[in-house]
């Protein structure tokens, strides 16, 4: 019987942890530990997480001094008891049916070592327009495939093939470390799958990023593949389109927004 972790870096966080951990919360009887990683936050996050902490066991607080998602993510990784390690970005709202949906794939598909799923948007203005979108793209492909990476904010992975993959995995805070993650486990033979029933929320903060300041998050994005050998004019070319389509929307967005913009997970350097 499969066991399910799940391990939420954070840092400044407090505008979206207790909508982040009532979610999971509603689904706790599968649950085993959610673990919250406090990565030298200035605010009340910690305060937050102890908060749930005290009414609910599954809930635990960890500190990483060391600043940068990686380092945050690998801590709360390596407390991971469960034979499922859930991972999910703070302001990610998983909807319901995810813990579910994510033990029963495991028990079923033993030929897969992680798993990912839908991801709309919530707190923007185009969360209606891009669920239809991601909703129709979900009814023209198989309800379970294969895929070569998975986002952070929506993921799963067997314990096993962390600890496989652990030592190939890169420190370097100016990759996407979810991205370097799924490519180490695609080196190794060990296969990513998208199911449908896996969705979840997350916040529309990235498109007010400002265009210049994008630049570097889709720069983050080709070094983590070249970092692999896996880039090519294939992917320069659809990056370059991503910030395009960003720096179009953005000026519009920037208006009908309520949310605020957030710092870059990723470093410039």
């Amino acid at each position: 019987m499969n066991t399910l972790s799940i391990v939420v870096p954070a840092f400044d966080e407090s505008a979206h942890m207790r909508e982040c951990l009532d979610a999971l919360l509603v689904q706790r009887e599968r649950i085993h530990e959610i673990i919250v990683v406090d990565n030298n936050s200035t605010d009340d996050t910690a305060v937050i997480v102890e908060e749930y902490a005290r009414r609910f066991p599954q809930v635990i607080l960890l500190r990483e001094s060391e600043r940068g998602v990686v380092h945050a993510r690998n801590a709360g990784f390596d407390h991971a008891c469960g034979s499922i390690i859930g991972r999910i970005d703070a302001d990610t709202r998983v909807e319901a049916g995810w813990v579910d949906s994510v033990l029963d794939f495991f028990d079923r598909r033993l030929d897969y070592v992680a798993v990912t799923g839908p991801i709309y948007l919530y707190d923007s203005p185009w969360a209606r327009p891009y669920r239809a979108f991601v909703d129709r793209s979900v009814r023209n492909r198989p309800s379970e495939r294969w895929v070569s990476a998975a986002s952070g904010n929506n993921f799963a992975v067997r314990r096993s093939a962390w600890e496989a993959v652990r030592g190939r995995t890169s420190l370097r805070t100016d990759l996407h470390e979810d991205i370097d993650l799924s490519l180490c486990l695609n080196k190794v033979g060990l296969r990513i799958a998208e199911i449908e029933p896996m969705r979840v929320k997350v916040s529309g903060r990235r498109l007010l990023t400002p265009p210049l300041e994008y630049r570097h998050y889709v720069q983050s994005s080709y070094r983590t593949w070249a970092h692999h050998g896996l880039a090519g004019g294939w992917l320069r070319r659809l990056l370059i389109s991503d910030l395009v389509l960003h720096t179009a929307h953005w000026p519009l967005t920037r208006i009908l927004s309520s949310c605020e913009s957030r710092i870059l997970p990723v470093s410039h350097s």
